[in-house]
């Protein structure tokens, strides 16, 4: 089997860019002859491989610089996770990582393409019925995180950040309700230990709040997410959300919104406590009530802990092969039109 992976590879991976180099890696590690074409050409797409990310380098993949996907030279293949192009590069299948995070037009076609669709969360194939995608159109893979890297280095009751949240531009990871959370907590309770981390960190960081900017991976483990007692994710929406994913594997106890993705890992009353979405206010009492109680906030981090162990980039990567091993074999009922959205 050959699969081959589409991306205009940029200098800045995000968390949807990781993913797809994390699959491609994992299938790469269970002997699938792998492609990833870094194409076609953008702006922020990078001028040459020596230039591609440390993290796409992981495993035996092979690289194509591309301008374009009609590009004669490219490698036939079985699989190609990019719609709409020639079938000899491969059938067509799309890895379905958010909503309402791009345009609606291309999240439409993404949904609506023919080809079998990976969605990282379950809420995105209730997403995709809207679309008038068909049940058994749609494949649930889950993504995985780095559990060497993301593990508990420091005791779950000794820990010297008592709140932590990312701080994000994009509209939907709701920085201004994170801002109102902080604000709040601040004003009821100063001698709390608030910490925002991120990139492009910005002026509207409430005061009395310390921020850590742009933290490799290192420092995001051992000195964010380790020392954190409460996790809290204020985002609108989120396709599946890496980022609450690693700090509970961490040991955080976690406070989410109740913002799609959050529905396979945020467990209300076992592994988090959820509020609806934009409620900063809920979110304040939430977090402050979680503190209060420290055997509860012991217990979320405990479930927490056990119940990420299940999001593993080897076992992702096994699942999608074995997918796509089906898909090949029989690949009619995911070409089927779409029915009406």
């Amino acid at each position: 089997m050959i699969v081959q992976f589409v991306y205009p590879t940029t200098g800045q991976i995000t968390g949807g860019e990781a993913v797809l180099y994390e699959l491609a890696n994992g299938l790469a590690r269970l002997g699938v002859e792998v492609n990833f074409l870094h194409g076609p050409r953008t702006d922020a797409r990078v001028s040459s491989l020596a230039d591609i990310p440390p993290l796409c380098r992981a495993a035996d993949v092979r690289h194509h610089l591309v301008d374009s996907l009609d590009d004669p030279t490219l490698p036939d293949g079985d699989v190609i996770f990019a719609p709409g192009v020639d079938r000899r590069l491969g059938l067509p299948a799309v890895v379905i990582q958010g909503h309402k995070m791009l345009s609606e037009e291309w999240e439409r076609s993404s949904f609506r393409s023919p080809g079998v669709r990976f969605c990282v969360a379950t809420w995105l194939q209730e997403v995709g019925l809207g679309y008038g995608v068909a049940a058994d159109q749609m494949l649930h893979l889950p993504p995985g995180i780095d559990h060497n890297r993301f593990r508990p280095t420091t005791p779950l009751g000794s820990r010297s950040i008592d709140v932590a949240v990312l701080h994000h531009p994009h509209r939907e990871k709701g920085w201004s309700v994170a801002a109102d959370m902080l604000t709040r907590l601040r004003a009821q309770r100063p001698e709390l230990r608030l910490v925002a981390f991120g990139r492009r960190l910005d002026d509207r960081i409430p005061e009395g709040v310390e921020t850590i900017d742009s933290p490799d991976h290192r420092q995001l483990a051992e000195e964010i997410y380790a020392q954190t007692r409460v996790f809290v994710q204020t985002s609108n929406n989120e396709g599946f959300g890496l980022t609450p994913v690693e700090a509970m594997a961490c040991g955080a106890a976690l406070v989410s919104t109740d913002c799609g993705g959050s529905r396979d890992y945020a467990l209300p009353g076992r592994t988090a406590d959820v509020v609806p979405v934009g409620d900063s206010e809920g979110l304040a009492a939430t977090v402050g009530a979680l503190l209060d109680d420290e055997p509860r906030r012991l217990r979320y981090a405990q479930a927490g802990l056990a119940h990420v162990k299940m999001f593993d980039w080897d076992r992702s990567a096994r699942k999608l092969r074995d997918d796509l091993t089906r898909y090949l074999a029989d690949p009619e009922p995911f070409l089927r039109p779409p029915a009406d959205d």
